[in-house]
């Protein structure tokens, strides 16, 4: 009871510097808190799988590619429990509501009214005989609401705008925030309105009851399918459950050690701070604590009433802080849902908490014993004598008589060397800050600035202009054209097929002059140049548990060859083998190209590109199917060759039809004639800028996340300057009043200390600094192979982070640490003199 009266009696004394430690324990418990719920993401993702049969498979095929016979073969296999195909609308485009800036997507848009028994839809308040489309419920969280109206835009700027009913939960693709597709439920007349215009893919799901039997159905799926097709590109898109879910929790798991890692820094900072508070006040009162010993206090009683004091505070100050962070968690699962699509409801864990406010104060109270050490050591006669265990004088190493230079320097350099141990604390706390600053502002540097990490992600060449060729277009007719342009740099001719590699299926780019990529970069060794080499991504390599030097087998429909692996690229995630175009013919000796990148000149933009396509080849299909096109409405065969020209390539499309031709005879004359032949090229993309759209999403997010991390270390370098500033001056105010009456003034006397304590903030900022650049990188590393990822490649941030973070620590300090110092000029001679 002594203990404890001693120490609430110094939580009076000393208020103002118990509430500035307690606001550092709270905002550490806060953020540590906030990201318990983050483990509950995957699991909350995985449940609401588990509710509505989430699919463990799905298989995107290219139209009129899907036959009955398909689900049938499925369904014989052992270990697979449920079949389900549907019909579904691919878009590609923006969507935006009236007052809401449009978002480049890519939709997978399904018939409400479809019978389904994996990948349920679960719509939240259906309305009966409305026509309209129901979202995600990650939508509410971007401001749409019932009854508003949804648009959505075309690669040709042809709109379609219908009347949002709702909203839904779905098992997979329901966020609008990562780089994956969305999902959307239409009702019938909606959802056959877009069809007539853009046709329908067939979505094949499947469940399995042993993960482990995955890869192998998949590859015996796959090459069934192709050679009952003919065609490797029979499948346009494929992925597991285990693919899409990492891609849907990347971002969360992401932001969750960030902020672990940034309650941990804020937690050490608070026991360097405990530390510092606790060793300045025993020395500030060692008269008092003499005092207290002569009159019958034991040594460790008055070293409880420290530890009671700090058991104190950090036990309120947690439960503040847990309570602040339920009152937080919402808008971090807002973030969470946008990212996951998963409503995630913030539950209270009142038996962790209690177990996080035991640890935190536990972990204080050890260091607040540890620090009052001295108080056991020194004997009541010492004490008194201001600790001085004997009467030896250390060297003078400023010796005023005899130093050169500015008598506030002079006085700074003395302080600097006489408060060691304030300067010690000092440098440590800001290191720390400096590097927590330095490090959000690599990050954003990383994920926001640079493109990089989504180009890791993608394994995607980025290029100006892309060139999709009908399967009936002359590749090197067009290709000739393309590169006679002077304003087009080079091209590269590119196609995308499927292959099977240990049961396991793969992409396969094919590049005919890999020199030519700027975007897909090679980790180690070359792209292939001889036709039994290949190069995998690092995500393929790691799966295959192959490297540079190893044989593989493709196989392709059937056919199976060996390949050397001689490169590995810098991707984390994709499926991506490559091929030259002899290297693949050896595996499918009918492989055409029928893509084109086009690299342009700086000032020729994209519009002028597509423009030169249209005065070369005429209208795109897609363009025709948009209805975006002109003719002579006064001529009515150009009115019929119109029409017809849009139903065939419509029918083509939608019923993959090879090609078709037509004439008008009159009287024994042709009038009119055309074909699909008429249209080589399907259509003019950037994937440039349909990438800029994701890139927005993460530069908002990592951009906000910078400035959280800048706004709490400017707020945590307030409150340790305050507590630290104010404990000096209170030290010295016999000092700063005996300088005063000397004649120096309170500018200089503030000049003093700021000085003083500059040298040891400018050396820990550019340390923090320092070390931020060097643990970066690894960090990154070290996170992505948590999810699986590894060979994460990434240069090193810019030197300007560095420094930009050390001068916005160093300035700001200055600044706080000049106007704390404003209380020198309460300082009153005549009052000391009094005292």
């Amino acid at each position: 009871m002594i203990s404890l009266h001693l120490a609430l009696t110094n939580l009076k004394r000393k208020h103002s510097g118990a509430l500035s430690f307690a606001i550092i324990v709270m905002i550490a418990v806060c953020f540590f808190n906030m990201i318990i719920s983050t483990g509950e993401v995957k699991s909350a993702f995985e449940s609401q799988g588990k509710k509505l049969n989430g699919t463990d498979y799905y298989l995107l095929f290219s139209p009129n590619m899907y036959h009955e016979e398909f689900s049938a073969f499925l369904e014989a296999k052992e270990h697979v429990t449920g079949v389900n195909a549907e019909d579904i609308i691919k878009f590609n485009g923006e969507y935006y509501s009236p007052g809401t800036n449009p978002s480049t997507t890519y939709m997978f848009i399904q018939n409400i009214n479809t019978e389904r028994s994996i990948s349920k839809i679960d719509i939240m308040k259906p309305q009966e005989n409305k026509s309209g489309i129901y979202l995600p419920v990650a939508f509410q969280e971007l401001g749409y609401t019932t009854g508003s109206s949804f648009i959505l835009r075309d690669s040709t700027e042809q709109e379609y705008t219908y009347e949002i009913l709702g909203f839904c939960n779905v098992s997979e693709f329901g966020a609008v925030s990562n780089l994956s597709q969305i999902r959307i439920a239409a009702t019938a007349d909606v959802f056959q309105d877009l069809a007539s215009n853009f046709g329908t893919n067939t979505l094949l799901n499947f469940t399995v009851d042993d993960k482990d039997a995955l890869p192998y159905i998949e590859s015996q799926f796959t090459d069934y399918t192709s050679a009952y097709n003919s065609s490797t590109q029979c499948i346009e898109q494929a992925a597991s459950r285990t693919d899409f879910s990492a891609v849907f929790t990347l971002f969360a798991s992401i932001i969750s050690s960030i902020i672990a890692a940034f309650s941990g820094i804020i937690f050490m900072v608070a026991l360097i701070m405990a530390i510092y508070r606790i060793k300045s006040g025993i020395d500030e009162n060692l008269t008092a604590i003499g005092t207290l010993k002569s009159l019958g206090y034991t040594s460790r009683q008055i070293a409880l009433s420290y530890v009671f004091e700090y058991i104190s505070i950090s036990f309120i100050s947690s439960i503040a802080g847990t309570i602040l962070s339920y009152a937080g968690t919402p808008f971090y699962h807002k973030m969470l849902i946008l990212t996951t699509g998963v409503r995630i409801n913030t539950t209270v864990h009142i038996s962790l908490d209690i177990i996080i406010i035991l640890i935190t104060t536990f972990i204080i109270a050890l260091a607040a014993y540890l620090s009052t050490s001295r108080v056991k050591k020194l004997p009541v006669a010492v004490i008194l004598r201001g600790g001085l265990l004997s009467h030896n004088i250390k060297r003078n190493e400023v010796e005023l008589e005899h130093a050169k230079g500015s008598i506030n320097h002079i006085l700074s350099f003395k302080h600097l060397l006489m408060f060691k141990r304030q300067n010690i604390s000092t440098c440590l706390i800001i290191t720390i800050i400096s590097f927590t600053l330095c490090f959000g502002f690599i990050l954003f540097e990383y994920f926001g600035i640079k493109d990089s990490f989504v180009k890791n992600i993608l394994d995607s060449e980025l290029t100006d202009a892309n060139v999709t060729l009908d399967s009936h277009g002359d590749m090197k007719y067009v290709s000739d054209i393309i590169s006679r342009n002077e304003h087009v740099r080079k091209i590269i001719r590119t196609g995308l097929e499927g292959v099977t590699i240990n049961n396991t299926s793969y992409n396969a780019r094919i590049i005919d002059n890999f020199q030519n990529l700027e975007t897909i970069k090679i980790a180690k060794g070359s792209f292939p140049v001889n036709d039994n080499e290949i190069a995998v991504t690092a995500h393929v390599a790691s799966l295959l548990h192959k490297s540079i030097g190893d044989v593989i087998t493709v196989n392709s429909i059937g056919i199976k060859a060996d390949y050397i692996i001689t490169g590995i690229t810098t991707s984390t995630m994709s499926y991506n083998t490559y091929f030259s175009e002899e290297g693949y013919k050896r595996i499918y000796a009918a492989y055409t190209p029928l893509t084109i990148y086009a690299y342009l000149d700086k000032d020729y933009t994209y519009e002028e590109f597509a423009d030169f396509i249209f005065s070369k080849f005429g209208y795109t299909q897609s363009e025709l199917l948009s209805g975006n096109t002109s003719w002579n409405t006064y001529d009515n065969y150009s009115v019929i060759k119109h029409i017809i020209d849009t139903k065939m390539i419509k029918l083509k499309q939608n019923y993959n039809i090879d090609s078709m031709e037509y004439a008008l005879n009159i009287d024994g004359n042709t009038v009119l004639s055309g074909g699909t032949s008429a249209y080589p090229i399907k259509e003019v993309s950037s994937n440039a800028s349909m990438l800029s759209g994701y890139l927005a999403i993460f530069k908002l997010a990592f951009g906000l996340l910078a400035v959280f991390i800048l706004i709490i270390t400017l707020i945590i370098i307030a409150v340790v300057l305050s507590i630290m500033v104010k404990q000096t001056v209170n030290n010295k105010k016999l000092e700063f009043g005996i300088l005063k009456s000397l004649g120096f003034t309170t500018r200089d006397l503030r000049k003093q200390l700021i000085f003083s304590l500059m040298p040891s903030v400018a050396v820990g900022a550019f340390l923090g600094s320092v070390i931020a650049y060097g643990a970066a990188l690894p960090f990154v590393r070290k996170l992505f192979s948590l999810a699986g990822w590894f060979s994460f490649q990434y240069e090193l941030p810019s030197i300007l982070t560095l420094i930009a973070a050390a001068l916005i620590v160093t300035i700001f300090t200055y600044t706080v640490s000049y106007l704390l110092t404003a209380k020198i000029k309460g300082i009153s001679i005549y009052e000391l003199i009094e005292n």
